[in-house]
């Protein structure tokens, strides 16, 4: 996994791959922590996710509809009302009307 993220080192489907797995991995509550390094990391990792997001929708033109379904699915069932698809949902507002 490459950390120091580089839009252009990288083709539409590896970036599409990248957003999947980081989505998959993101910590969702890490707003709620009160461990620094535990809110710093998901902070970054958010912003790492919104920066691919506009790479692939805002500049590569992406199917934005159709990446934000990807981006769900990747969740268990069990979050498809709660917070984790709230904020998946979010990440998304620029792109999806």
């Amino acid at each position: 996994m490459n950390t120091d993220f580089q839009a252009e080192a990288y083709n539409e489907n590896e970036m599409i791959s990248e957003l999947l797995q980081r989505v998959e991995r993101h910590d969702y509550s890490y707003m709620m922590s009160d461990d620094h390094r535990s809110w710093s990391a998901g902070t970054k990792s958010e912003k790492e996710i919104e920066q691919l997001i506009h790479s692939l929708c805002g500049i590569m033109r992406v199917d934005a509809y159709g990446l934000l379904s990807d981006c769900l699915e990747v969740r268990d069932e069990q979050y498809r009302d709660g917070l984790t698809h709230k904020v998946i949902k979010g990440w998304f507002r620029t792109y999806i009307k």
